[in-house]
């Protein structure tokens, strides 16, 4: 142990961007990104890892583009480019050479296209992904695209992503409420959602995970129905140096519901 954790929450601008992100510790930068359901945040994400983590890594954890604090944009052109150029103009404002990564859903997923480039715009070292690559379970989905800013609506949204029924309701229902009705959050999530009548719908062409040449740890849970049952072997098997944690009773959150028992698996995975 380093001493006592001072999490700090910044702004800085990243172009144009004005990028909130939570910091916390020293040595080798380690960056958390967030998942992109409404409500999604740094703090709702990574507020029971940080100060583990900050044990032994230098840890950012910044908002993406139109979640928490962080400017409110989208792009309809290419919504995916603009969130990766966005987070390596962030890297190179914090001046950081390398980083281990780790991401929830689509943060994860996020990391894993970025280190499957040919030449991966992000100064990637370990990869850990929670619930994030591969393809998704359309049956799951359907219940996240609708959101009506109720909380009986956000509840159900946390039904899809936990199991353990004390994340569904209390301080950490209204903390995701909260987060989801900052003015622009909604609109900026919604049209991410949003397909034409008209327009040709573009086909999602996963990643060649091929690619990838560092090393990953997937971690998934066994009751998360946002991603098929056979997501995490069928992810593990497209990688060269991968390694698969199931954590049981565990939905789309794994980092959230088993925090504790996530921190240190984590920590021996960076370290090593």
């Amino acid at each position: 142990m380093r001493g006592v954790m001072i999490l700090q929450s910044k702004y800085v601008m990243v172009g144009n961007i004005r990028t909130h992100y939570l910091e916390a510790g020293s040595g080798e930068p380690l960056v958390l990104l967030h998942s992109g359901e409404y409500g999604g945040s740094a703090q709702n994400s990574w507020e029971n890892n940080i100060e583990e983590l900050s044990k032994h890594f230098h840890v950012y954890a910044l908002d993406m583009i139109g979640y928490g604090y962080t400017d409110k944009l989208f792009s309809f052109d290419d919504a995916h480019a603009l969130r990766l150029n966005h987070i390596r103009d962030f890297l190179n404002v914090m001046c950081i050479e390398e980083a281990s990564f780790i991401g929830n859903s689509l943060g994860g997923g996020m990391i894993l296209s970025v280190a499957a480039q040919e030449q991966p715009i992000w100064p990637i070292k370990k990869i850990i992904t929670i619930s994030g690559g591969g393809p998704n379970n359309p049956a799951g989905h359907d219940i996240l695209n609708n959101y009506d800013c109720t909380k009986e609506y956000m509840q159900k949204i946390l039904d899809i992503l936990f199991y353990d029924e004390k994340w569904k309701s209390g301080e950490y229902l209204d903390q995701r409420y909260e987060s989801s009705i900052i003015p622009g959050a909604w609109e900026t999530a919604s049209a991410a959602r949003l397909k034409s009548p008209v327009g040709q719908e573009k086909e999602r062409v996963l990643p060649n995970y091929g690619n990838v040449e560092v090393p990953v740890l997937i971690c998934a849970g066994d009751y998360d129905t946002l991603k098929f049952p056979d997501y995490a072997e069928k992810l593990n098997s497209s990688l060269s140096n991968s390694n698969v944690k199931m954590f049981e009773k565990c939905s789309h959150s794994a980092h959230i519901e088993y925090a504790e028992q996530f921190n240190e698996l984590a920590l021996e995975f960076l370290l090593k």
